[in-house]
């Protein structure tokens, strides 16, 4: 009987094991998902930075104003006196010597310079000794004196001079002073004449012992002045 009490014990010692077992919760595994493996078509990429956009030039707007411009005032055209010293001074038509003769500026004289020529060697003046008269001056010689900035008078243009010319009518050959030409007797056209500017001549015979002074000639615009008397006295025409 004994025996059986024994049995019985060890069997609901091993049921309330059992039981035991059963109500404890069993500790979780952690379950291991697996990772997709990359396919042939997928790899990894790098992802390309975006650059920097370049900052476009900013337009400056220019204020527009109701404002009107201005207009620039007119150069003023400075003083500028032209005198002379130390003897006396032609005044010419023209900026040239090949001019006429208008008057003359003597010793002492001053004038308000009025315009100028290209170069700035001539200036028209107003002649002191005659009211209402314009003329040309040098200032290219010793009794010239410029006062003033010549460049900013105004250039005026003058037409051009007509030429004038002297010209030989004599068997003999002719020297003209002041330039030292010499023309050719009548029989060597056209080198018996010359273009000479307008001031006063002296003539000589030059195929004459001595070459004796024929005469004086003053020259004018436009005219031709014919040499017809040779030194010995003999008269020729001209042809």
């Amino acid at each position: 009987m004994e025996k059986y009490k024994k049995q019985i014990l060890v069997i609901i010692l091993i049921l309330a094991i059992f039981v035991v077992q059963a109500c404890i919760p069993a500790a979780e595994t952690p379950t291991e998902v697996p990772q997709a493996s990359p396919t042939l078509d997928e790899r990894p990429t790098s992802t390309a930075t975006p650059e920097a956009p370049t900052a476009l030039p900013t337009a400056t707007k220019t204020p527009i104003s109701n404002t009107p411009t201005p207009e620039p005032m007119p150069t003023q055209v400075k003083k500028v006196v032209f005198s002379v010293s130390g003897g006396n001074l032609s005044v010419r038509r023209g900026p040239r010597l090949t001019y006429n003769y208008v008057g003359v500026m003597y010793d002492g004289d001053e004038a308000i310079a009025i315009g100028r020529d290209r170069t700035g060697d001539w200036l028209l003046i107003a002649l002191p000794s005659k009211p209402g008269i314009e003329g040309w001056v040098t200032t290219e010689t010793k009794y010239s004196t410029v006062e003033g900035i010549i460049r900013s008078l105004p250039l005026v243009e003058v037409e051009l001079p007509a030429p004038a010319f002297i010209r030989n009518c004599t068997k003999h050959k002719i020297l003209v002073q002041p330039g030292d030409v010499e023309l050719f007797n009548k029989y060597n056209e056209p080198d018996n004449e010359a273009h000479f500017e307008v001031m006063t001549y002296q003539l000589y015979d030059l195929d004459v012992a001595g070459s004796p002074r024929l005469e004086d000639i003053s020259l004018a615009e436009g005219i031709r002045v014919d040499i017809r008397y040779d030194g010995n006295g003999d008269k020729s025409k001209c042809e």
